[in-house]
């Protein structure tokens, strides 16, 4: 059971953009016009400083399960089903508004001391109504919940990530139905700059001269992230080449002789799995793997699983992360 859920922890689920400007004024003005700018400029002067940004009222967006959300004013309590949307509300400012979340949302800390509405893929629906939430965030697992909250009337934001861009897409529509649209904008503009500054530094190595990465998602069965994975997506952000970037399914279960034949250079694994030592040795006694360059000169590197697998903000932190350990010479 330890297996499955860590398993379901280590593939656990889950989430847009302004400038203006002003002309000079005629240096020809008539002193009726005069006038009247200085008594506005008085009137600005004494306006109160703008309340925080409110959801517009009976704003209506299409969700990424393609569902039209309808809501009529800025939700106070929002209730978060999956790490991924959880920490996506953190980053924004929301935390004071949150007041659910479920077993697996365990970042930022902060999030350990809502309160529980349940497991990941089995919240209670009657908890959930305990906490009398003006929004849910969900994810597409939670299909049966969504429907029973629809038909109680409660608006249910169904948010899910397997790209950057679509995280892009999900920190967009969480900022406008939560009135932080501001927020949300400024969240992905610091992503994409400090994805963008590790791009720049690898941007001259030949595809042929890439660090060759395996990640291990999982030892027994042994997994690993496939084409469409938001972990492969990593690694080619940070210039690596996923060895089974090739492979259709997101999570394959490969062999180990399949890893050994592809010569990683570097491999990755959860930090759940065991200690350094640990690790090298039950690899290295994998057949074929005492030949594995990665495992000859011991390029094998622990990594936070949730910061890797779970598609939030903290993916900036992925791509850096990974970006040192491929080319430390460059970073």
């Amino acid at each position: 059971m330890k297996k499955v859920m860590l398993l379901l922890a280590a593939l656990g689920i889950i989430f847009a953009f302004a400038a203006a400007g002003c002309e000079e004024p005629e240096e020809a003005v008539e002193t009726e016009e005069v006038e009247e700018e200085a008594t506005e400029d008085e009137e600005a002067v004494d306006e109160e400083p703008e309340e925080p940004e409110e959801a517009e009222e009976g704003l209506v967006v299409t969700d990424q399960m393609g569902r039209e959300v309808n809501i009529e004013s800025t939700p106070e309590r929002i209730i978060s089903l999956s790490p991924s949307n959880t920490e996506v509300s953190f980053a924004l400012g929301l935390e004071d508004r949150i007041v659910g979340v479920t077993e697996f949302c365990d970042y930022p800390p902060e999030a350990t001391e809502k309160d529980l509405v349940g497991g990941f893929d089995s919240p209670s629906i009657e908890k959930i109504v305990e906490l009398e939430p003006e929004l849910v965030l969900a994810s597409t697992i939670h299909e049966e919940e969504v429907g029973r909250l629809e038909e109680m009337d409660i608006p249910v934001l169904v948010v899910e990530s397997s790209e950057l861009t679509e995280l892009y897409d999900s920190i967009a529509l969480v900022a406008d139905m939560t009135g932080v649209s501001e927020a949300g904008e400024e969240l992905i503009s610091s992503m994409q700059e400090r994805i963008g500054a590790v791009e720049e530094k690898v941007a001259d190595i030949d595809e042929a001269e890439r660090t060759l990465v395996f990640y291990e998602v999982y030892s027994d069965p042994l997994m690993t992230a496939g084409k469409g994975a938001f972990i492969n997506e990593i690694i080619t952000l940070a210039g690596g080449n996923n060895i089974f970037g090739d492979v259709e399914e997101n999570y394959p279960q490969i062999s180990a002789e399949k890893v050994a034949e592809r010569q990683p250079e570097v491999i990755l694994y959860p930090d759940y799995h065991g200690s350094a030592d640990f690790v090298l040795e039950e690899m290295a006694a994998r057949p074929g793997w005492e030949n594995v360059p990665a495992v000859v000169n011991e390029r094998l590197y622990s990594v936070d699983d949730n910061t890797f697998a779970r598609p939030g903000p903290r993916v900036v932190e992925a791509v850096e992360e990974a970006a040192e350990i491929f080319y430390p010479d460059k970073f």
